[in-house]
């Protein structure tokens, strides 16, 4: 959030720390391999692809990652970082786009079957987001206190240098994903089920324009 008159530029001299970076980077990759394997186990035995396309849905998302650190003042240093990819002049680490592909993506595969059983009612749905909400903190608070990432310049809601109105965001857009999938069942059929790749990565995309969207 920019306000005027306060620091709103990343610290330039902040370094990657290496031992901590090989950490988080297995860390964050043990719950992927785990959904990428259900992923490849549902298609063997169920012919079903819709893991696997979550799965890749969600690491698409991670597209977005550059956008969303530039209008919510997040930054993962340049030196020292194994870089996955660069824009917006915002380097983004290799974790990144696998712990997407199990956090919007998995999470939301977790959900769309969650609303595909019919006891499933709308009183259900901030449960749902609340167990989103804290599966966000442990997997942010960890790197954060490494020196992964930070967070700069003026941020709401702050509790041990996280800003809570991230992961209430993170926290829903997988839920978004899951319920405009859940709509759109009936056509998930063949080719069509490719769609589930493009719809969980804009699902985020729309979540933090709608909900994170700088004042």
């Amino acid at each position: 959030m920019f306000v005027p008159n306060t620091t709103s530029r990343p610290p330039a001299d902040m370094l990657m720390p290496q031992t901590e970076q090989l950490i988080i980077t297995i860390a964050t990759q043990i719950p992927f391999i785990v959904f990428f394997f259900l992923g490849l186990r549902n298609l063997a035995i169920h012919h079903d692809p819709k893991a696997l396309l979550f799965g890749l849905g969600g690491c698409l998302a991670s597209a977005f990652e550059p956008v969303v650190d530039v209008l919510g003042f997040c930054f993962f240093p340049r030196e020292g970082s194994w870089i996955a990819f660069e824009m917006l002049g915002r380097p983004i680490p290799v974790f990144v786009p696998a712990t997407y592909g199990w956090f919007v993506g998995g999470m939301g595969y977790w959900f769309y079957n969650v609303f595909q059983d019919r006891k499933t009612t709308a009183k259900d749905v901030p449960v749902l987001w609340f167990k989103a909400f804290v599966i966000n903190l442990v997997l942010e608070y960890p790197p954060l206190y490494l020196g992964i990432y930070t967070y700069y310049g003026y941020q709401p809601l702050v509790i041990g240098a996280f800003p809570l109105w991230f992961p209430a965001v993170n926290a829903a857009s997988p839920i978004v994903a899951g319920t405009i999938l859940n709509l759109i069942t009936p056509h998930l059929k063949g080719k069509m089920n490719f769609t589930i790749v493009t719809t969980v990565a804009t699902a985020y995309a729309l979540t933090n324009a709608a909900f994170g969207a700088p004042a």
